[in-house]
């Protein structure tokens, strides 16, 4: 028996996993589907899971990116710094254009090598998932947040400049969206840690979410639950939940203190924050609220 439907605003992961787990590289064509995490761990604790994209995502200056793979990092950059999945998936599609040439492939190996010798900074354990197929050895996946990462490339940075990154001369390739915030570039300039930073996807409205919220609600679905993964999503949402009612029928989660603080400055109330940008974290902390408010 479900405990509860919980709505997730966002799309449906389908994470591309390359079918030879020993391939250092990434071939889109020679992927498989594996299911959402959010999905498989809420239904391990009897939860149904429904998915509606708030956003929409369009990759930009992969041309450019893929030049930059090319040349490679040499006296260019001492490491990459991504902090999102879809910043993950941008690098893929620059990668897959960079070294998956075949006719340019043995040309290309050392600077290939060289860009996977590099500090590869991720957000969370969600992004580095997004790297299989790239032979990255990922950093800082247990961070959890931008502040947290920010403090972790400090400290990597401060116990490892003797070596040879050249860290005081040479720049971090920050690989982000439109929608970026500034704590991770503030806090490491604070530091003189320099960011050389290229934007690799733009964030738009999912121009189909006002009708399918509609038809959710018509085919009498009870929503118990409402997810959010970011202010933007907020913002897009708040006028079609508005017009259906469910702010006072819901109990909303998100991830994280930034989109938390965000809906609470909405005079939104939030019942969970998953501490964590992590399927396990938001699934156990809906469940820890539903068994702790049941036992009242």
């Amino acid at each position: 028996m479900s405990k509860g439907t919980v709505l997730l605003l966002k799309d449906k992961a389908s994470i591309e996993q390359d079918k030879t787990e020993q391939s250092t590289t990434y071939d889109i064509s020679d992927s498989t589907q594996i299911p959402d995490e959010y999905e498989t761990k809420l239904a391990s604790l009897s939860y149904t899971s429904i998915f509606l994209p708030v956003l929409s995502y369009v990759f930009v200056n992969i041309e450019e990116l893929t030049k930059i793979l090319k040349n490679g990092p040499e006296k260019k950059y001492w490491g990459i710094v991504v902090t999102s999945q879809k910043a993950v998936k941008g690098l893929k599609l620059a990668w897959n254009n960079a070294f998956n040439n075949v006719t340019e492939v043995d040309s290309l190996n050392k600077e290939k090598a060289l860009w996977e010798n590099l500090p590869f900074f991720v957000v969370g354990k969600a992004t580095s998932k997004a790297t299989d197929g790239l032979n990255f050895n990922a950093l800082g996946l247990n961070s959890g947040n931008s502040e947290s990462l920010a403090e972790y490339i400090i400290q990597f940075h401060n116990q490892n400049n003797t070596q040879n990154f050249h860290q005081n001369s040479l720049p971090l390739l920050f690989l982000t969206g439109d929608k970026r915030l500034d704590k991770l570039p503030t806090r490491l300039s604070q530091a003189g840690i320099k960011l050389e930073e290229l934007l690799v996807y733009e964030t738009r409205p999912d121009e189909n979410f006002s009708t399918e919220l509609e038809n959710i609600v018509k085919k009498n679905r009870k929503i118990d639950w409402i997810v959010f993964f970011s202010p933007s999503g907020v913002d897009v949402a708040w006028k079609s939940l508005t017009k259906l009612n469910l702010w006072k029928t819901v109990k909303i989660a998100c991830i994280g203190k930034t989109t938390g603080n965000y809906l609470e400055k909405c005079d939104i109330k939030v019942h969970v924050i998953s501490p964590k940008p992590e399927p396990e974290s938001l699934a156990c902390s809906i469940n820890e609220y539903v068994t702790r408010n049941n036992n009242k």
